[in-house]
């Protein structure tokens, strides 16, 4: 544990699943803390609960999974007693999650710029089309790819450049 003030703070955390033979606790009992300027990666075996893990700490479990027990503390804001709104307003600009799957993030018939644009005008980001022109263009930088990346399409992308437009987006905020 760091000795950085706590931003992120998950205890007891557990997420089940309705089966014929009972709930399937996909995750049991994870807690963990997070300090300020500290970044999360989960790593494993495939069906391990990684992405349910992460899932979860978005609050977005699809029913018939749910959330059963446990607290999601996020800069002081329990994230469980938020609403869906609440909620959806705290993703990405403070919370972010980085899919494995690039592909499945991004709107295939959208170029990359309007899909970045859109997910942080969602969020009340609002500039003149210069300011988001040299916004996007520091953005992709930041993970390695020519601005011009912005005016593509998914499919025009490699699986590598696709995942860092990924991380691009999620880091837009400064979550």
């Amino acid at each position: 544990m760091s000795n950085l003030p706590t931003i992120l703070e998950v205890s007891d955390l557990h997420v089940a699943f309705p089966t014929r033979q009972g709930p399937f606790a996909a995750v049991d009992g994870v807690s963990l803390q997070l300090g300020v300027s500290e970044r999360l990666g989960l790593i494993g075996e495939s069906g391990s609960g990684k992405s349910t893990r992460a899932l979860a700490l978005m609050r977005l479990i699809k029913p018939p999974g749910q959330i059963t027990r446990g607290r999601i503390v996020l800069d002081g804001v329990d994230i469980l007693g938020l609403t869906e709104h609440e909620m959806r307003q705290r993703r990405l600009a403070d919370i972010a999650l980085v899919n494995q799957g690039a592909m499945n993030s991004l709107n295939p018939v959208m170029r990359i710029r309007d899909q970045m644009i859109d997910a942080m005008q969602a969020h009340g980001d609002e500039r003149s089309k210069h300011e988001w022109q040299a916004h996007l263009a520091d953005l992709l930088r930041s993970v390695n790819l020519r601005p011009e990346v912005a005016d593509l399409f998914p499919h025009q992308l490699s699986g590598g450049m696709k995942q860092r437009v990924c991380i691009a987006t999620a880091i837009s905020l400064r979550p």
